[in-house]
């Protein structure tokens, strides 16, 4: 019994030893928390040529961060995030948007190239970058209606019961906006682009604007004169500013050789109109595609 428990404390001192080793072998260093570095972006905001690329009107809700080719977050603006970087380093920011207008549908927008910076990272210190973007050179932009015009670029169905009109009251920034106004007795709307063909099937594609609503409406498009449902935008208090991803709904046609877009609202049916004199403000429209 003497023997069996000098054999079990010998073990049990063997194990201790083994474990006081290792613990006090290991350096200062490595107990400590590495310090990062911090990164500050308030907000991404988008310059134009206006005469070719329209309004600077933007909706830039994340920013897509990368840091020397690598990426290191997608960050809600405002961000202000840690790195575990220090020194000298080039930063890619590219601007993040809700695809379709949807929160849970967060998408790097690849219309607009990146900001791209040299910064130096000083451990914990904030490295502040007041981002800037650009359309990428090689983006067409296929319409743009800013209702600055002396005339306005839309065409109308034959049954629709009005048109847009321009009008200086209410506005999200210039002088006009465009305005569609039912009134007791209209229950049908429907305003499309002209007809384009030489939208690539399959390509990115998307459509810009700014809206104001009283009333839901739908936007879709036509392939060869047959129509397609894309989306509903919900009534809003506010101006607005969304980017609706056509790629997917214009494969749809395949072989289609002829687009146009459509934006409109009825009431038949069960569709009823929730206030009686609907009203639709729109802006800065622009149909975008590589």
């Amino acid at each position: 019994m003497y023997i069996k428990d000098n054999l079990y404390n010998l073990k049990l001192y063997s194990f201790l030893l083994l474990i006081g080793v290792i613990f006090f072998s290991c350096s200062k260093k490595d107990y400590e928390a590495t310090i990062p570095s911090y990164i500050s972006i308030p907000s991404i905001a988008l310059t134009t040529d206006y005469a070719t690329e329209g309004s600077t009107s933007a909706n830039i809700t994340d920013a897509w961060v990368y840091v020397n080719d690598d990426l290191v977050g997608i960050y809600e603006l405002p961000a202000s995030f840690p790195i575990l970087k220090e020194g000298n380093v080039s930063v890619k920011v590219y601007a993040g948007i809700k695809d379709n207008g949807i929160s849970a549908s967060r998408a790097r927008y690849l219309m607009y190239d990146p900001h791209v910076e040299k910064i130096d990272l000083i451990v914990g210190d904030t490295a502040e970058i007041i981002a800037n973007v650009q359309y990428s050179e090689d983006v067409k932009f296929a319409w743009l209606e800013d209702f600055e015009g002396a005339s306005t670029s839309f065409l109308y169905h034959a049954n629709s019961d009005t048109i847009f009109n321009k009008q200086s009251s209410t506005l999200k920034e210039g002088l006009f906006s465009g305005q569609v106004f039912l009134e007791d007795e209209m229950d049908f709307f429907e305003a499309t682009s002209l007809p384009y063909n030489s939208i690539p099937i399959g390509g990115s594609l998307y459509l810009e604007m700014d809206f104001k609503i009283n009333e839901n409406i739908v936007v879709g498009v036509y392939l060869d004169g047959e129509q397609f449902a894309h989306i509903t935008l919900n009534a809003n208090t506010e101006w607005k500013k969304t980017y609706l991803n056509l790629k997917e709904i214009i494969k749809a046609k395949t072989n289609s050789s002829e687009v146009k877009i459509f934006i409109g609202l009825k009431e038949e049916g069960t569709t009823v109109f929730s206030t009686s004199q609907p009203e639709i403000y729109l802006d800065n429209i622009k149909l975008v595609h590589f």
